[in-house]
């Protein structure tokens, strides 16, 4: 049986998944999220999904069957999932389903947990009423994930297509003769292998296309990490920025935080220099092609 893929998105810490989502969120059809097994020369970053065969399309069937692998006729499929992990207890609160596992699934790190914690999370997420996933161990927090709580929608765009994906997004630049910013609309056309806000963050630095719009990064200001926290846009960018004066950096920080909302997946930024905090920021998409007031 031919599986649908998902390749994971990685830079730096974590970044989003590229995978297709709009045809779950129904007890129909359910299906199991696995990794592909690395032995039969796939990717190791990609995830599978076989049907889900339990009694009741239920949190704790899904559960258990998570936990107990994929079947052995699916043999393109693994599980990462360490021996002796339990469920020790679920709920639900706000449409985010909490599962608290037993202590051996925090053996788990890196990219084997991403992976892992995503099986978990869109496996679950296809049940009405759903909407994210908080995974805990044995009462020991979140102190080993930078998420809090895992969603779906952290995915910018379908990673199952065999053609580019376009993703479009307003850059905002320094409107010539002043101190506020303008945008122009760009459509940047992605495969599965890149990252949306990356892309676009290479592309403000780059300068702008359009006429009566100027650069405000420096050119060798560098991206230092990028990562989705709920719908929370994560940039750590290079001390480069620390070089311009207090008003150009003011600005500059705008430009990135309205050029990042500008994603249909993000409603806010948080900004790092040098891993160093710089600030939370929100934007607003620009209406009808209209610039909002700076």
């Amino acid at each position: 049986m031919r599986k649908r893929m998902a390749a994971l998105l990685l830079a730096g810490a974590l970044l989003g998944l590229a995978l297709g989502c709009s045809a779950g969120r129904q007890e129909e059809g359910l299906r199991l999220w696995f990794p592909v097994n690395p032995a039969l020369g796939e990717v190791s970053a990609a995830l599978g999904t076989c049907p889900y065969q339990g009694e009741g399309q239920t949190i704790s069937g899904l559960l258990a069957a998570l936990l107990a692998g994929p079947p052995a006729e699916e043999a393109e499929l693994t599980s990462l999932i360490p021996p002796g992990t339990r469920v020790l207890s679920w709920s639900m609160e706000n449409r985010v389903v909490s599962v608290e596992l037993s202590a051996a699934y925090a053996e788990l790190v890196g990219v084997n947990l991403t992976l892992t914690d995503y099986c978990v999370t869109l496996t679950l997420s296809q049940l009405a009423g759903v909407d994210g996933v908080r995974i805990t161990v044995n009462g020991g927090g979140q102190s080993y994930r930078d998420r809090q709580v895992l969603y779906p929608e952290d995915v910018l765009f379908s990673g199952t297509e065999e053609t580019p994906v376009e993703v479009t997004a307003a850059l905002y630049f320094r409107r010539e003769g002043g101190d506020s910013l303008g945008f122009e609309l760009r459509k940047f056309r992605l495969t599965e292998g890149s990252v949306p806000a990356k892309a676009v963050l290479a592309a403000l630095i780059a300068g702008p296309e359009d006429r009566g719009l100027l650069p405000l990064l420096p050119v060798d200001l560098t991206v230092r990490a990028v990562w989705m926290d709920d719908r929370v846009c994560c940039a750590d960018l290079s001390g480069r920025l620390l070089d311009l004066s207090p008003g150009e950096r003011e600005l500059a920080v705008r430009s990135v935080a309205e050029t990042l909302c500008s994603l249909d997946a993000v409603d806010r930024v948080q900004l790092f220099i040098e891993g160093e905090p710089a600030g939370e920021f929100g934007g607003e998409s620009p209406p009808g092609g209209v610039s909002p007031n700076p």
